[in-house]
């Protein structure tokens, strides 16, 4: 009886894990599906040139510590100590905490953001080298680089609203700000961009804009729960000072990958004109399966490996692990397959209209192709990552990191000598798979077994359907002439392969038996669990 309990407690477990991650999913869809459309226009107006090279750069700050606040540190530190909080201190004390560390952060990022405004020639050299040779692509870095540096102070307190409104599990709303982001620049764009002399600028300011969006749609829910933003600060409260002690070395443990990102487009300043735009562009293809799904589900995991954590119920975290892995491989093996098979004409649907010409297209292409194979690894880490946070193990990412980031550097300077862009982009997911490897040993070495036996059939079971969905996929686009045809036919033919692909993955994986597709059918339903 005791076991049966047990059991149905395990699947209740896995159904909101996935509830959470869909209700990440459903903002994050839209927000991708706008960003996309963001992506396009900028492509429309700046192509691959010196306006898009010299905003990919100036975002590149702001934009990493979206990332590391947004998806990485800033939750990543903050949700475990405000669920110990939780469990452990009374509501007035609980919110005092938040009050600390909000206007803590609020005081710190004012003045980084003044710094940066005043230093940004100093942060473009160091990010931009490669761009002194070309005629006034620095100077228009560094302008826009000071045009967009209040967006890191907007981010961080915005991903801090996140981190709490995550730790009650009020995932929604967090996960709708970038639709508002997006929105922002399309609706400037729309407006000025085609009568703007530097379009680069129209988007720029549609950055800040974005930022103020995201952090003013989040206070009243704040509020909701009980945060009323008076002014308070404190840099000696146990809580805060546990929240810095995990947050100053996760920015680099956390943020591996982004940080790696960001050095790659470092990097490919010192190649032809247009390399730094294409990673972005590729990127941002590659980050729509990572977010529709894999960001989603870290997001949840947080909190569930948190209050894991609290119980000291280490056992149900790696059961919980196991499961998210199964749900990764099920999910990323497929969009790997797809991305590499129908990288040009995806690049080509989505991007190549306007200034993005022909070698835009080729560019990006080779970048796409090579990001495609890391999806499956950059995901895993992510599912990995919750668990040492929920553990208050920072240390363990940050040394793996360190040699990772090494071995990342090497392999870009080695690899883009022949493949040229596309060879840091092989880089990156190269590094990614060895980051995977080293942080699930160092894992189970910390947690104990985890069951690789339950991972490894699951895994081999979607890598079976997702090749012959490749092989399906294959044959039926190598009967059209992608380059000969306009518009309208590529977005046909495109959407006709996507979708012949999904179709046969799934049937192939209910003919394989594919346990993790069942209880994503059963998901909606709890009476489904509870009847059983």
């Amino acid at each position: 009886m005791g076991s049966y309990a047990h059991m149905m407690e395990e699947k209740e477990q896995n159904q909101k894990l996935i509830r959470a991650t869909l209700a990440v999913s459903a903002p994050t869809l839209l927000s991708r599906i706008f960003g996309l459309l963001r992506d396009m226009i900028q492509a429309n107006y700046m192509g691959t040139g010196r306006g898009m090279d010299a905003f990919t750069i100036a975002y590149t700050i702001p934009n990493l510590l979206r990332r590391l606040t947004g998806e990485g540190a800033m939750t990543a530190a903050f949700i475990p100590v405000f669920t110990q909080q939780k469990r452990e201190k009374s509501r007035d004390e609980l919110w005092k905490f938040a009050h600390y560390f909000f206007f803590d952060l609020t005081v710190i990022m004012a003045l980084i953001t003044v710094l940066g405004v005043v230093f940004a020639p100093v942060l473009v050299k160091l990010i931009s080298i490669g761009f002194k040779d070309v005629a006034g692509k620095w100077d228009l870095t560094i302008t826009l680089t000071r045009f967009m540096f209040p967006y890191i102070f907007l981010i961080s307190l915005a991903a801090l609203a996140m981190a709490i409104l995550n730790s009650f599990r009020k995932f929604f709303v967090p996960a709708f700000t970038p639709v508002l982001f997006n929105l922002s620049i399309i609706t400037l764009a729309g407006i000025f961009a085609g009568k703007a002399k530097e379009p680069s600028y129209v988007f720029a300011a549609g950055v800040v804009v974005g930022g103020i969006f995201q952090l003013a749609f989040q206070l009243p829910f704040l509020w909701r729960h009980g945060m009323r933003f008076k002014p308070m600060l404190s840099f000696t409260h146990p809580g805060v000072r546990k929240v810095w002690k995990l947050l100053v070395p996760g920015i680099f443990g956390a943020g591996l990958y982004q940080i790696n990102y960001a050095i790659s487009r470092i990097i490919a300043s010192f190649l032809e004109e247009g390399s730094v735009s294409s990673l972005y562009y590729a990127a941002r293809v590659q980050e729509l399966t990572l977010g529709l799904f894999t960001i989603a589900l870290s997001i949840a995991l947080l909190p569930t490996f948190s209050d894991q954590a609290a119980k000291q119920d280490i056992n149900g975290m790696k059961k919980t692990l196991v499961y998210s892995f199964k749900l990764i491989f099920l999910v990323t093996l497929p969009a790997m397959v797809g991305l590499l098979l129908l990288n040009r004409p995806i690049i080509q649907v989505l991007f190549q209209r306007g200034e993005f010409n022909e070698q835009s297209t080729a560019m990006s292409t080779s970048c796409l192709f090579f990001f495609a194979l890391g999806i499956p690894f950059i995901s895993g880490v992510r599912i990995m990552a919750p668990a040492f946070y929920s553990l208050k193990d920072i240390k363990t990412p940050v040394i793996v990191a360190s040699f990772i980031m090494g071995l990342y550097i090497l392999l870009s300077i080695l690899l883009m000598s022949q493949l040229r862009v596309g060879g840091i982009a092989l880089a990156l997911s190269i590094s990614s798979v060895f980051n995977f490897l080293a942080l699930f040993y160092l894992l189970e070495r910390k947690i104990g077994h985890i069951h690789k036996k339950s991972i490894s059939i699951s895994a081999f079971k979607s890598a079976i359907s997702a090749a012959g969905m490749g092989a399906v996929v294959w044959y039926f686009v190598k009967h059209f002439d992608f380059e000969q045809m306009v518009f309208s036919q590529k977005l046909g033919i495109l959407a006709a392969a996507i979708s012949i692909g999904i179709v046969v993955y799934l049937v192939l994986n209910l003919l394989f038996s594919h346990e993790d597709l069942k209880s994503l059918k059963n998901v909606f339903s709890r009476d489904k669990i509870l009847k059983k």
